[in-house]
């Protein structure tokens, strides 16, 4: 049993931590008759990584007076209380690779990276609809309503998150007698130490607060295996006590 928890945390030491990846996903609505519009698309994330909205390979609509992709708390982005996102950086391109002439196709797989510098304290989870917009009429071409998040480790959705590897701080290390853990983020952080042989020497209950102190004065000089659990995420960072 101890030789294989050691191996996983050896593994963990060496991967250093698990990507969250998570999607919301939907089918455009066609939101007036004159502009078809169809297929799926969705709001992607992933902890210290790319946030994007995609368009799938079945996407088709056609082309208008410079078209924006916005994502947006309600299906119109012009009502009060939609606070929208754009995450276009020019308009779309139809499949000629122009933005004319109007109602030409525009079809097939397309990503866009929110630009996390213009928009860097925003909650993701907020954001319910993904909106295509004609800008040139004021128009609304069609809206996704984005689905509950799928995916194995879906803690966060916010756009500034950090990764627990670089919220979580432990010091000083080496250490001697004692040694603290900074948990800058404030997110519910569990603490188990281990020594080289895999035996579990300190552990501490979850918890919330940013600094933690712990005591080494009981044990012997050598290499420790501090893991770290937060919000389906774990890390675990080599501990040195001379």
């Amino acid at each position: 049993m101890k030789t294989k928890l050691l191996v996983l945390l050896c593994a963990a030491f060496g991967a250093l931590q698990i990507n969250a990846q998570c999607a919301r996903s939907g089918n455009f609505v066609q939101s007036d008759p004159a502009y078809s519009i169809s297929g799926t698309a969705s709001l992607t994330f992933t902890t210290g990584g790319n946030k994007d909205v995609i368009f799938d390979s079945n996407f088709m609509t056609v082309q208008g007076l410079d078209l924006r992709v916005y994502l947006s708390k309600l299906d119109d982005i012009l009502a009060p209380g939609a606070d929208p996102i754009e995450v276009t950086t020019g308009p779309l391109l139809g499949d000629n690779g122009m933005t004319s002439p109007v109602l030409s196709p525009i079809t097939g797989m397309k990503t866009f990276s929110i630009n996390q510098t213009t928009y860097p304290n925003v909650d993701l989870g907020t954001y319910d609809y993904i909106v295509i917009q004609c800008i040139g009429i004021n128009e609304r071409w069609g809206y996704v309503n984005l689905g509950a998040v799928n995916g194995p480790d879906c803690a966060l959705l916010s756009v500034n998150e950090k990764t627990l590897s670089e919220s979580v701080t432990v010091y000083p290390n080496p250490a001697n007698d004692y040694f603290e853990i900074s948990n800058d983020s404030q997110n519910e952080l569990a603490v188990e130490i281990y020594d080289i042989l895999g035996n579990k020497v300190i552990a501490s209950e979850a918890s919330r607060v940013k600094k933690q102190s712990f005591s080494l004065a009981n044990l012997n000089s050598g290499v420790y295996l501090v893991q770290l659990k937060s919000n389906n995420q774990k890390v675990v960072k080599k501990l040195i006590k001379r």
